[in-house]
């Protein structure tokens, strides 16, 4: 099976010439570092034969000349040492500057491509995973694959450099000493083998732990009010706190492993020092190498520790991006549940606004209950409907069919005599005011929150969608106005004022139809009239879908659907309905009796 990190080849490619100079550079930086050690030997081989030439020459010009001569080629030496370091930390720099910017750019690539295919996806998805697993694979996740395509990348090609350019080096001066130097690192590459594969196992663990911790928090932060309401605090400690416990062992067994490969790493190179330091004493009593080339080779093993330690780094972090590109994948590859197909007509774009249903059934699962039973009805184009029912008879569910938040299981849905597959998403969406049952405002200002569809609105346009919501009067009482801060999901306001600021949103956009699902369900009888009246203002002239569980919210509509079970159990005009004695006039009258008796 390809690795999953085979899905960035298309990333890499197109930063490959920001990429591949980086990669030269580490190839650069990595060969400087290697002729000093050269530089080194032929200093300490230099210096027996400057004491033996002086002593010939003690205490006469030559000698004296001489001497200067010697001491003048070690401070040469000397320079070419610090200058190749210079050089070598130059590249050095350029790799790192080129490589980590690249990374980054991938990075910030993969993010944005996550996040626009997380918002194609249907409600589905979010009931299959929790927030604070998609979170981590859109933060944890992304980090550690960036550190695949910037460090791991970076420290692999150098160390690759260093260790070829070094054993070629090596060998050029003993075949023998370097066959001893590199007899420990077969151990080395059994020892990556078994780790890799360890720590790809544990990395998936910790980031599911992390995934479940983080949706832990976001759980109890989200909630914090029913928690404290409800005197759960320390219940939710100990839920967070096995949470946290469950990650910490997860994180440690990762840990466990780096921590026993490093010595390992470090113990090899040793033993790879000790066999230079034993095998060149032999061979320089033999007269086949100089104490120079004894220096040399210790220096070569000496700048083979960190590329060759650094394997066990690498590939720890190439085992944790694969992991965690998986976890991305995962998401990457879920089909959008409802997208545009090859039904969509280009050269829709426009929507007038005629809704129709054609028996339209709904389920959440295959084979599950009918959400929606073989729904049919027509709303012309400018007129207006009530939807009314009982808490689980299909009204919202009706509803989001109309801006395909989902698709029906059978059946059809027009707009304009269309099926909405038909009409491309953005084309379709944006004709429609949506106010939903859960309102969710932003942490931002209530003049952006109004704004939130149009977001180059005047605000002479803002001001008016206010006034219809009869929002206006409570904005001017807020102390900075329109540019009031709602707080996170709206907490500063109460449940009537956040309601209010969906309708306005919903209302700005002027579109061909407008949804209110439940829309004043926190709004008392002197605020909802203000707005029903309002709202007439649009009848005629969009097509309006008002679902309630108030009379009040539907009686002037063109006509009045009654869900029950998710079939319609009748329709008709508000007149009509209560005419025909059926589930809606009781409604009515218990309303009217309900009414009587808060009045009096």
């Amino acid at each position: 099976m390809a690795s999953p990190l085979r899905r960035l080849d298309a990333d890499l490619w197109r930063y490959r010439w920001t990429l591949g100079p980086g990669l030269l550079c580490a190839l650069a930086s990595a060969l400087f570092t290697l002729f000093i050690p050269g530089l080194v030997r032929e200093a300490i081989d230099a210096i027996p034969r400057m004491v033996a030439v002086q002593g010939y020459a003690a205490g006469t010009a030559a000698g004296a000349a001489l001497g200067a001569e010697f001491r003048w080629a070690l401070v040469l030496l000397g320079l070419m040492i610090l200058g190749l370091a210079l050089l070598s930390g130059l590249f050095m720099f350029l790799m790192r500057r080129l490589v980590v910017v690249a990374s980054r750019n991938i990075e910030y690539d993969l993010r944005n491509r996550l996040y626009a295919h997380l918002q194609t996806l249907s409600g589905s998805f979010y009931h299959r995973f929790a927030t604070g697993d998609v979170m981590t694979r859109a933060t944890s996740d992304i980090e550690k694959v960036r550190r695949y395509v910037g460090p791991a990348l970076m420290y692999l090609s150098r160390a690759v450099a260093a260790i070829v350019m070094a054993l070629a080096f090596m060998l050029a001066i003993s075949p023998t000493l370097t066959f001893w130097a590199v007899l420990p690192m077969p151990v080395l590459a059994v020892s990556v083998f078994f780790v890799s594969k360890l720590v790809h196992v544990r990395t998936d663990r910790q980031q599911t732990s992390y995934s479940g911790l983080t949706s832990r928090v976001q759980e109890a932060l989200s909630g914090i009010r029913v928690v404290k309401a409800y005197t759960q605090e320390e219940t939710w400690g100990r839920r967070i706190d096995d949470a946290s416990e469950d990650y910490q062992d997860k994180a440690l067994d990762l840990a466990k492993v780096d921590a026993a490969f490093r010595p390992v790493l470090m113990i090899l190179i040793g033993l790879s020092t000790v066999l230079v330091v034993g095998v060149g004493g032999r061979l320089v009593i033999a007269g086949e190498l100089s104490l120079g080339n004894i220096a040399e080779f210790i220096i070569y093993v000496a700048n083979l520790t960190w590329p060759v330690a650094s394997f066990g780094y690498v590939v720890s972090m190439i085992q944790q991006a694969s992991a965690s590109m998986a976890r991305i994948a995962e998401i990457l590859d879920t089909e959008p549940g409802v997208a545009d197909d090859a039904q969509r007509i280009a050269e829709v774009d426009d929507v007038a606004g005629r809704l129709t249903f054609d028996d339209v059934t709904y389920r959440y699962t295959p084979g599950g209950p009918a959400v929606l039973d073989a729904v049919s009805f027509d709303v012309p184009a400018g007129t207006s409907v009530g939807i009314v029912g009982r808490t689980g008879s299909g009204k919202s569910t009706l509803v989001e069919l109309i801006p395909r938040l989902m698709d029906p299981t059978e059946g059809t849905v027009r707009v304009d005599g269309r099926d909405l597959r038909e009409i491309p998403l953005h084309t379709l969406r944006a004709a429609i005011g949506y106010v939903p049952q859960e309102v969710f405002l932003f942490s931002d200002t209530v003049g952006n929150n109004i704004a939130f569809g149009v977001p180059d609105s005047e605000a002479a346009e803002i001001t008016e969608a206010a006034r219809e919501a009869d929002l206006l009067a409570n904005v001017e009482d807020f102390p900075k106005g329109f540019e009031t801060r709602v707080g996170e999901r709206g907490i500063t306001l109460s449940g009537g004022q956040k309601q209010r600021t969906a309708i306005a949103r919903a209302l700005i956009r002027r579109a061909p139809i407008l949804l209110f699902d439940d829309a004043l369900s926190a709004v008392d009888t002197r605020t909802e009239a203000t707005i029903l009246e309002n709202l007439r203002a649009q009848f005629g002239q969009r097509t309006v879908v008002v679902v309630s569980h108030r009379v009040s919210a539907v009686q002037d509509a063109d006509q009045i659907l009654v869900l029950d079970e998710g079939r319609v159990a009748e329709r008709g005009s508000h007149a009509e309905l209560v005419a025909a004695g059926g589930a809606y006039a009781t409604l009515v009258r218990k309303q009217q009796l309900e009414a009587e008796l808060e009045g009096a």
